[in-house]
Parts: C-alpha cells; sequence; structure tokens
C-alpha cells in the first residue's frame, strides 16, 4: 500500500513539475493573428542564437538604442519576440521601448495584440500589416544568418579535421 501511495505522489508531482516547465516555455503571447504569431516565434528561436546580433539590428533597424532595448529585456524579462513587439510598438507610439515593455508586463495576460490596439493600431490596419511584414521579414533575416553562421561553422570543422587528419600523417611518416 506505501508503494503505491508513494508511485501515486511521484506520478502527481512529475505532473505538476511538466506542467511547470510547459508553463515557463509559454510562447510569446498572442497578438490576434496566428501568421504573427508564427514569425514572433520563429525570431524567439532564432534570435537565441546571436542575441547581441538580434538587439543590434532591432536597435538599427527601428532606429532606438541598444541599451534602451536590451534594459527593457532584462528589466521586464521579455523574451526575444517580446522584446521585438515592445522596439516595433514604442517606434510606432513614439514611447520609449522600456515604457512599453512596463505597460506590457503590467497587462501581461492581455497580449500584444491589446497593447497594439491601445496604441492605436487595429488588427487588420495598415500599420498593423506593416507590423506583420516587418516581423515577417526579421525572422526571415535571422534564419539566413542563422544558417550562414552554421554553414561557416561546417567548413571551420572540416577545415580542423582535414588539418589534423594531416598531422596525423605526418607523424605517422616520421614514426
Amino acid at each position: 500500500m506505501k508503494k503505491i501511495l508513494c508511485a501515486l505522489t511521484c506520478l502527481v508531482f512529475l505532473g505538476l513539475l511538466f506542467q511547470a516547465i510547459s508553463f515557463a516555455q509559454a510562447e510569446t503571447p498572442k497578438t490576434g493573428d496566428k501568421k504573427f504569431d508564427s514569425y514572433l516565434k520563429s525570431i524567439n528561436e532564432e534570435a537565441r542564437a546571436d542575441p547581441e546580433g538580434f538587439i543590434r539590428r532591432l536597435s538599427e533597424r527601428h532606429n532606438m538604442p541598444e541599451q534602451e532595448i536590451r534594459e527593457a529585456k532584462e528589466k521586464h524579462g521579455l523574451d526575444f519576440g517580446e522584446t521585438y513587439m515592445a522596439t516595433i510598438l514604442a517606434r510606432k507610439s513614439n514611447r520609449m521601448v522600456l515604457e512599453v515593455a512596463g505597460e506590457y508586463k503590467q497587462n501581461q495576460g492581455q497580449g500584444w495584440g491589446v497593447m497594439a490596439q491601445r496604441m492605436g493600431i487595429k488588427p487588420g490596419s495598415p500599420a498593423f500589416k506593416e507590423m506583420k511584414a516587418e516581423a515577417k521579414e526579421h525572422a526571415n533575416y535571422l534564419k539566413n544568418m542563422n544558417k550562414k553562421r552554421n554553414k561557416e561553422l561546417e567548413r571551420e570543422r572540416a577545415k580542423e579535421k582535414e588539418r589534423q587528419r594531416e598531422k596525423e600523417k605526418a607523424q605517422k611518416i616520421k614514426d
């Protein structure tokens, strides 16, 4: 009987653990547009490969100081997709990224679509469509940069393997 209770307790604990992990890994809250959400998810995944490059490009693209973007991300615990949205909405509303990120965190359960509406950007409007197109472009840019980086790493690995083989050959000849 004790073994059964112990096993059930462990199963419940594991279930709660998996639920907590899945909650912690939840994707960027919704914008109200499935495609837009998929672009933000892609941005979130691809930016992990080069976080500094992501912030640098975001800064250049939206004419926002890198330090402001970095500070908003760190202070409010934003993921990369959320950082992207805070930056683009800050630019569209002529506000600081830190301010937009703070407002988002205060009302996080409402999502980015509601934030955009509060700033006068309605779903389906030209401004919303522009944001969506920019997110798609940014996601594609990050994917392409990561592909290039991975190809370069593969070339370097291949060169290193070739150098190692040459060393081994030279060593065998000496012996």
